[in-house]
């Protein structure tokens, strides 16, 4: 099996493990990396013997990279992710998939008119538990599916939003509730002349919730509820989030997942057992699991494992709540 040209667009935390499973990959030979900041972009490329660039256009047309992660502020995400699909590249981007529907939607065109893979990096889907989960969910090993519900740190609310579409699908309608004070939201990268990102009127999505958000879901086929609440007061580093899942058959709590073990410490039935079986899996190392993952496919010729479609599906998820939570209703969601 061939090697894959890859780069990292942006220098940041996440660029860096981006880098970093490009490096290790038994199939991908990392060649460049673009910052707007040549100094970063020089520092960063010494690190890990790659080329430096500061133009997006320039690193594309004279290294010809195959896959290309773009690693930028989330509102920085739109222009290098559409230069590289148009250069014939295949294009992992951050989450979330762009800071406006609309954004997104243009993305997801440009891919399919490129023919093209673009993917989005929601990397704790790769986390071992979570693929043992959705395993048992497919397989019925929870029998009837009654009620998943679950708490996290703000910074996680997107991640699991999408885990709840990965192991439920879409849901049929949300209600929700917050309390909001930007004064107690996570601190967030700045975006475009040191602006943060911001929640208030006109905002399509929350993103990181402040004091309190809680959603419900409804679920049909089977029916059941599922429950979300995320709030930047849970303590992050003893807690990323904690869920459980209960079912006819067996159930299951995970509770305080750490940067050092993304699996938590599982309890309560015969499918935790087999979880707290497993080796912890690392913060880093579910980057090197989850781009290992995108390349895999794209050697493949097979559908990535997180889609644009599905980034822009979280991304309208989060939105319905928003509007759920404004206005006090009920929000259907479209099949």
């Amino acid at each position: 099996m061939r090697d894959l040209k890859a780069a990292v667009i942006g220098t940041g935390g996440a660029a860096r493990l981006h880098m970093a499973a490009y490096q290790g990959g038994a199939h991908t030979r990392p060649v460049a990396v673009c910052s707007r900041d040549r100094g970063r972009a020089e520092a960063f490329a010494a690190e890990f013997g790659v080329r430096p660039y500061i133009s997006v256009e320039q690193m594309l047309e004279r290294e010809r990279p195959e896959v290309v992660s773009v690693a930028t502020l989330e509102w920085d995400h739109e222009a290098p992710v559409l230069a590289a699909l148009e250069a014939g590249c295949h294009v992992l981007c951050e989450k979330i998939l762009a800071h406006e529907i609309s954004i997104g939607e243009g993305m997801i065109a440009a891919a399919a008119r490129a023919g093209r893979s673009l993917g989005v990096n929601y990397n704790y889907r790769s986390v071992p538990s979570h693929r043992l989960i959705k395993d048992e969910l497919e397989r019925d090993g929870f029998g009837a599916v009654g009620l998943f519900s679950a708490h996290m740190h703000a910074y996680l609310w997107p991640h699991l939003l999408d885990l709840l579409r990965y192991f439920f699908g879409d849901p049929l309608e949300v209600t929700a509730a917050m309390v909001d004070d930007q004064a107690l939201r996570p601190a967030v990268s700045a975006g475009p002349f040191g602006r943060p990102w911001q929640f208030g009127t006109g905002t399509e999505m929350l993103y990181h919730p402040s004091v309190a958000a809680a959603a419900t879901f409804r679920y049909a086929d089977p029916d059941f509820v599922a429950t979300m609440s995320g709030s930047a007061l849970v303590p992050l580093e003893r807690n990323f989030w904690s869920f459980a899942l209960y079912g006819s058959e067996d159930a299951l709590v995970v509770d305080r997942a750490t940067r050092a073990n993304l699996n938590g410490v599982a309890s309560l039935g015969k499918i935790a057992e087999r979880i707290e079986e497993l080796p912890a899996c690392s913060y880093e190392e579910s980057f090197a699991l989850s781009v290992g993952g995108f390349v895999d496919a794209v050697l493949a010729g097979r559908t990535v494992p997180v889609t644009g479609e599905d980034g822009q599906a979280e991304m309208r998820l989060d939105a319905a709540i928003v509007e759920a939570a404004r206005t006090g209703r009920t929000v259907a969601l479209s099949a």
